[in-house]
Parts: structure tokens; sequence; C-alpha cells
């Protein structure tokens, strides 16, 4: 599962995007790479990478800049945070809404239907209750007390033992050995001074000084941070706007007056849009973030939705989070059993048939979310975090992933490549849809995000927008033999990217490790920034001798006992085996096992563990398996 990744006819190397171009290098490129490089280009070739050979000696130590491998902090983030663990303890939850982890509805909630959606319950506590809420609220959320996590950026944006590869920059004839600068910063400064047009990425030796200046198709890049790379990357990246959260003067208000509006909106499935104002009359309630999944109410995305939202009720419990309400959207013809456990907003499905699974359970997100995205459930925040039901969150995400209109901040996925060479058949398919016939009239390839719809945090008003492009675009896809042998499974993905280019959006997806959503373990050794973690790699840990020691697929989770066709009843998994060098750790694929990759795949057990500790054995409002597949069948 891990090596290689098979997403229809275009399938990628996981490690396909650390080489010189997307399609990979040949020996010669490889040489020429050398020679650019100098003596200290990291030789992949034969290169042990269960050794710990280049390495500073200091991060080998479990000392405070180790405190958690997985959580990648800095020494002056734990300073700070354990500065703060007193007082944060005494503060008790900052956030709108109340402590209650269930998600209750008022009596009469069931009859609350607006033609093809259900109505969310409003006053639930797990979404907020916003009785709560003062007229003197300036924000949902307390961005001081995310200092520790931003506190760290900088214009640079330099990681130590990371490599990032490109072409040299633009004209510059001495580079490298030839460019020798005292610190990264002084490279990364040669860089930026001579423009984006010809520098966005950077290199540097701590040995030799060596600077590299190089220039990407874009500035997100995949960092290379395999064993025994010395050097120091980064990049220089676009302006990112920061949201300029204004003061509420009265949220309940603000509120009342969007559920007044949601009582006048009808759903069509004739033309499958909404019959109603422009979303953009609606109010905005707040300055904070909905957390927004979509889901076909299939037995298996079900099971992994009850424990992403049972790990979100508890990260949004952090002093400080902007995380304030939760909604999955549910594209199904009737109710599931999860509409009383978790707030859920019901769109009739444009393929009815995914009711009992089809080729492309997802078919119908897209859709389903340029509705739901229509209705006042979706601009009781700002902003919107779109994320998958096969999400952990370990902590929440900090303000600072809020952008202004026209900004979106989302997650780099190496394997999305619009202009690589396989891609190019599906991906001039989806331009011509979108931008037009005329080639000579369509953006650079270069320009469409590496991105997808999710991990994204998108303003309320932009959802509407590019929500609406991306829905007919997957559409197009769907009837689109070429879009659908090329990109496969991840075919709505590159859909989203080109209807975001299409409607001016613009997408800002930096790499793992300064991700500040999500990171995807192992492909990922540590939680750097992110908040999020994405189990669909299913990791299978062996030792040297090939004896496999643990796994977590989520593909062969079968349930504990009670579990049916209609169920899966949830257990705890069980964890990793401690770190032991002797061991050699691989996995299923070959790749080495680090440290730091063990400690957070521990972490991604635990917090899963965590979730699972908090469910009922069956949804509220069941009793057995038996009031389950009733419900699924026949409704509440």
């Amino acid at each position: 599962m891990f090596g290689d990744r098979d997403h229809g006819a275009f399938r990628i190397a996981r490690d396909a995007h650390f080489e010189r171009r997307h399609d990979g290098p040949s020996n010669a490129a490889r040489a020429s790479l050398r020679s650019h490089h100098g003596r200290h280009a990291p030789l992949r070739d034969g290169l042990d990478e269960s050794s710990d050979a280049g390495r500073d000696g200091a991060n080998r130590d479990l000392d405070i800049d180790r405190v958690s491998h997985a959580l990648g902090l800095s020494s002056h983030a734990l300073h700070r945070h354990r500065e703060r663990v007193s007082e944060e303890s005494d503060a008790g939850e900052r956030t709108v809404g109340g402590s209650n982890p269930r998600s209750t509805p008022r009596d009469g909630d069931d009859g609350a239907r607006l033609g093809g959606a259900r109505a969310p319950p409003f006053s639930d506590d797990a979404r907020g209750d916003l009785d709560q809420v003062s007229a003197s609220v300036a924000l949902a959320f307390d961005p001081d007390l995310f200092a520790r996590r931003d506190e760290d950026e900088d214009e640079c944006h330099a990681v130590e033992n990371a490599d990032v590869w490109a072409e040299p920059a633009v004209g510059v004839t001495a580079n490298g050995a030839l460019n020798a600068k005292q610190t990264a910063g002084e490279c990364c400064a040669a860089c930026a001074a001579l423009g984006e047009l010809r520098c966005n990425l950077w290199t540097w030796s701590p040995e030799t000084h060596a600077c590299f200046l190089k220039r990407g198709a874009t500035p997100y890049q995949p960092l290379d941070r395999r064993p025994g790379i010395t050097l120091t990357a980064g990049a220089i990246w676009p302006k990112m706007p920061k949201y300029d959260a204004k003061r509420v003067e009265s949220a309940k208000e603000t509120f009342s007056s969007a559920t007044e509006t949601d009582k006048t909106l009808s759903f069509s499935n004739r033309n499958r849009n909404p019959i109603s104002a422009d979303p953009s009359h609606v109010p905005l309630a707040s300055s904070c973030i909905t957390t927004m999944i979509t889901s076909n109410g299939q037995p298996y995305m079900n099971w992994q939705t009850r424990v992403f939202y049972q790990t979100w009720l508890e990260a949004k419990k952090e002093p400080g989070s902007p995380l304030v309400h939760f909604t999955r959207v549910l594209h199904r013809t009737r109710d599931d059993e999860l509409v009383r456990e978790i707030p859920t907003v019901r769109i009739d499905p444009t393929h009815p048939e995914c009711d009992n699974g089809c080729d492309y359970a997802v078919k119908d997100r897209a859709r389903a979310i340029a509705t739901w995205a229509t209705t006042p459930d979706a601009r009781r925040c700002s902003h919107v975090l779109m994320a998958e039901a096969d999400y952990l969150m370990v902590r929440s995400p900090p303000p600072s992933v809020m952008l202004q209109r026209g900004h979106t901040y989302g997650f780099l996925f190496g394997y999305i490549i619009p202009w690589h060479a396989d891609a190019m058949p599906a991906s001039e398919r989806l331009a011509e849809q979108a931008f037009g016939t005329d080639p000579t009239k369509w953006p650079a390839m270069e320009s469409v995000p590496q991105s997808g719809n999710a991990p994204q945090v998108v303003h309320a008003d932009d959802l509407a927008v590019v929500a609406a492009a991306w829905a007919d675009s997957v559409e197009f896809g769907e009837s689109d033999p070429v879009v659908k042998r090329v990109f496969g499974w991840v075919r709505d993905m590159y859909a989203f990217d080109f209807a975001a280019r299409k409607v001016g959006v613009t997408v800002h997806y930096p790499p793992v490790p300064l991700n500040k959503l999500m990171v995807q373990p192992p492909a990922d050794t540590d939680l750097g920034a992110g908040c999020l973690m994405h189990y669909t790699w299913s990791p299978i840990l062996s030792d040297k001798s090939g004896r496999e020691l643990w796994k977590f697929d989520k593909r062969s989770f079968r349930g504990g006992p009670g579990s049916t066709a209609h169920f899966t009843v949830l257990e705890q998994q069980t964890l990793p085996p401690p770190w032991d060098e002797e061991k050699g750790f691989k996995l299923q694929a070959g790749e080495a096992v680090t440290e730091p990759g063990l400690a957070l795949m521990r972490l991604m057990a635990e917090t899963f563990n965590k979730g699972v500790a908090k469910l009922t054995k069956f949804p509220e409002g069941t009793r057995d398996a038996e009031d389950v597949r009733r419900v699924r069948q026949e409704g509440w």
C-alpha cells in the first residue's frame, strides 16, 4: 500500500517529488544534479536510510527540543507552553459552546426539513450554545494563545536537515559553492533579492556555506527530509494575507437573523441548486471556523466519522481555539443512524444509487457542498475547514489558517501534479471545461494548485463560489473517460484545483512540516505545525527479518463483537512497539522507519483510541445493531 500509490492510470511513486522533475530523473540527470549541488548533494543511491549519518548530534538527544518527536515543537514554543499550562488549566473552555460532548437535538428537530435538506439542530451543545454569546464578544477565540505555534514563522521558511529539488535560479551563474553565504538567512536573502520570477527556493550547507538558489514551478514544494541530509532548505512564499477578524456586535442577533433566512430556503433536485438569494446576503455569525465533512452514510464512512468527531470535540476545548461548529453534510436520500449523534445537514444526492454503494462514492460530494454552502449553516462562522472522515484532530488549528477572501489555506499533495506529462491528457480536458476550447487562453498548468478540497480552510463567501464551479467540474469528469481513467480516485481533487484556478481563488499549500493543517503518517515523520492526521496510508511495520509487528490499516478494520454489514462496532487498536534501533523497523515497501516516524505513528494510534474510548457502542438513539439496520432502511 505505501511505496507507490495507484490513483488510476497516473501512478506516482511516493518519493517521485523528491527528484529533479516530477517524472523522475535519469542517471544523467542525477549526475547533473550532483554536479550542480557539489559534493554536498545527498547521495541517495546506496544511502543507508536506517542510519543517523549526517544528523546533528543534538537532534539525537531526548532533550527539550525533542520532548515529543511527533509534535515537533521548538524549545521556545515548549517553554512558553509550559508557562501557560497552569493559567490555561484554570481558564476553562473559552470557545463558544458548552462542554457536553454529545449532540442532542431539541424536540421537534426531526421534523425540520428544507425540501431535501435536513436542518441542523442549531442550539445543540456540540455546535455551540449561542445563548451564551454576549453582545461584547469580539471573537470566538483568543488568537494570542496560539502565539506559541505561529511565532516561529519567518520569511525564509527554513527547515533544517532538508532538501528541496528544483532547477537552478534563472540567470544565476555563480551558485552553490561559488555562492557561499555565512548563514542560511543570507542565502535566503540572496534568493529573495532576485525576485520570485527568478528564485523562490534555496538550500544552504552548514558545513561549507554553499548557497544553492533555485526556481520551482511553485514555491510550495515537498521537502526531502530523509536521514542523511544535512542541508537547510527554505522557500520564498507568496503573501498569505491573514483574515481581518472584525468585531461582532451581537453574534446572537446575527445568527437569529440567519436562521430566519433559513426557513425560506428550499432545494430542488431538478436543478441541483438551492432556490435562494445570494448567500453573501446572509450575515456571517462570527469570526471562527466551522469544520465540515461529507459522507454518503455508508458504514465504512460512518465509523470513521464517529471517531473524527470525538477528536474534534477534544481539540475544540483547547483555549484560544477558533473551532466552534461542526457539520456533516450527508448526501443521501434518507437520514442515517448518525443524525442524532453528529450535527448533520442532509442534501438529496445527484446519484441516489450511491445510498447502497457505487463505483465512485464521492461523486455527489462537490454538489452537496455547493448546495450546503448557500445555506445559513455554512455561514455560522467566517471560515470553513473542509475535512474528511478519515482524519484525526490532534489539536486545534491556529487562527492564522483563516485567510482573507480570495485566499485559502490548504495542503500540498505530492501526487497532484497537473502539469506532469502523464497527467496532461486529463488536465487538458479539465482545462477545456474550465477555461474554454482555446488553449492559448488557458493559464499555465503550473498555476493550478497541487492541493485538493480537503483539508482546506476557506472563507464562507469563497466556498459558495468555488464549490459551484467544482461541482460542475466533477460532473464533467464523471462523463469524461479520459479524466476517469487518468486521475482515478483523486479526480475530484483535481477538479477542485481547476475550479479554484477558474474562479480566481489563490490556494496556499505549504509543505510539511510547516503546514498548519495536516500530516500523513508514515509518509510524514513528525507533526510539525500540523493539527490533523490523515490515516489513509495504512502503515504495516515489520522488523529487519520481515516479521510483521504492527499495522494500522483502516481498510482491514472489521469491528468488534456485534458488528454487522450495517454497522461497525469500534475497538481500540494496538499500539506500535517501542523504538529499538536494533530491530531495523521498516514499512511494507521497505522504507526505513525512524524514531520520530514511529513516534508519530504511535500518536496516531493513541489519538484514534482516545476517540473510540469516548463513543457509546451504538450511535445515540439506537440500542443495538438491529436498531441501526432499521433506521438505515426505514428511517427514524
